[in-house]
């Protein structure tokens, strides 16, 4: 007889907004604590200062990986003066290798479009390994078409050489038009759609809600449960509310 193994892992994508709340005050301290608050094993953070004046020159991903003692990588999308912005994703497990992949749209008119990249990280889990891309995608809607492109590609999420379970997190921003999910969805499951509330909602615009964030896992990782962590504490500590999945992790 084969015993066949799971492994369960808690999964959790953060756009923070640089640590600065919905009442515009900067306390990172209150985005650590939403983050303990869900202990989970493995966090894609979006909109990571550091060295920027808005956060007090604060180096944000260190910070973060000290107060949760996790291992941490972090790529910068954007510099601005002395400081940096971009992307962070931090773990439990050991982590065995990262790269970062350019998704920046660059139209012919010269329009101004911010830099935008997607981590992955590949994460330590015994003798199996998690492939981790943390994204934060464009506002505009051609900018989207053409970073699907990018991502639905053999050189990124379509990579042969992904021998392991892929996750892929993040502030996906495809709302109100999508053209993103529906043909992510032929490739990857949406964790929402497998296991939690479909009408749930991560970020509010005045009257307006809008579900930008998401978690999508490939073949092998299968959610269980999966929610938006609406606490009194995550609606003020950033424009955003965390998303966290558990998965199991089949043999």
């Amino acid at each position: 007889m084969v015993i066949k193994k799971t492994r369960c892992l808690k999964i959790m994508t953060y756009n923070i907004h640089y640590g600065i709340g919905r009442d515009r005050k900067y306390r990172l301290d209150r985005v650590i604590d939403v983050i303990k608050n869900e202990k989970p094993d493995v966090v894609a953070l979006q909109e990571v200062d550091k060295g920027m004046s808005r956060s007090n020159l604060d180096d944000q991903p260190y910070i973060i990986a000290d107060s949760l003692n996790m291992n941490f990588h972090y790529c910068v999308n954007l510099s601005i003066g002395d400081g940096e912005f971009g992307l962070a994703t931090f773990s439990r497990f050991p982590i065995c290798g990262n790269l970062r992949y350019d998704l920046s749209f660059s139209p012919r008119l010269k329009l101004r479009f911010r830099p935008r990249g997607i981590l992955r990280t590949d994460i330590e889990l015994g003798a199996d390994c998690l492939h981790m891309f943390n994204l934060h995608l464009g506002l505009g809607l051609r900018e989207r078409i053409y970073q699907r492109r990018k991502l639905l590609s053999e050189s990124i999420l379509l990579d042969q050489r992904l021998a392991h379970p892929v996750a892929i997190a993040g502030d996906f921003n495809d709302r109100p038009i999508s053209v993103v999910h529906s043909k992510l969805k032929g490739h990857f499951r949406d964790a929402f759609e497998l296991s939690g509330d479909k009408n749930s909602s991560t970020f509010y615009w005045g009257p307006v809600k809008l579900k930008l964030d998401h978690i999508y896992v490939s073949g092998r990782l299968r959610p269980v449960e999966t929610y938006v962590a609406n606490t009194r504490l995550s609606r003020i500590a950033s424009d955003h509310m965390p998303v966290t999945s558990r998965v199991e992790l089949r043999a």
